[in-house]
């Protein structure tokens, strides 16, 4: 387990649901970090369109931003994604 102690969902009482987030990610400049956020992502979204993922790196290239819209059901979908986040060594904070 890493130490991406960042990644949590916050004001749980004002989600409605169903409803279209737009979720971004932080994480280490690895190759594998895509595929790796992909995975959990259809894990969680089995229709979910990875042309959607948009992947931006830092300045000085040590992190890259990566940006989807999720289309989150229920609150237990929102645990169990973050779950999976904070459980990615290379992902440091999702907002």
């Amino acid at each position: 387990m890493s130490d991406n102690q960042n990644i949590q969902p916050l004001n749980e009482e004002l989600w409605q649901f169903p409803m279209d987030y737009p979720i971004r990610l932080i994480g280490n400049a690895v190759p594998e970090l895509r595929d790796e956020v992909e995975a959990i992502f259809l894990k969680h979204f089995p229709d979910f369109d990875s042309n959607n993922i948009v992947v931006q790196p830092s300045s000085k290239g040590n992190y890259h931003s990566i940006r989807a819209q999720l289309r989150f059901e229920n609150m237990e979908q929102v645990h169990a994604l973050y779950a999976d986040l904070k459980a990615c060594e290379h992902i440091k904070t999702a907002l």
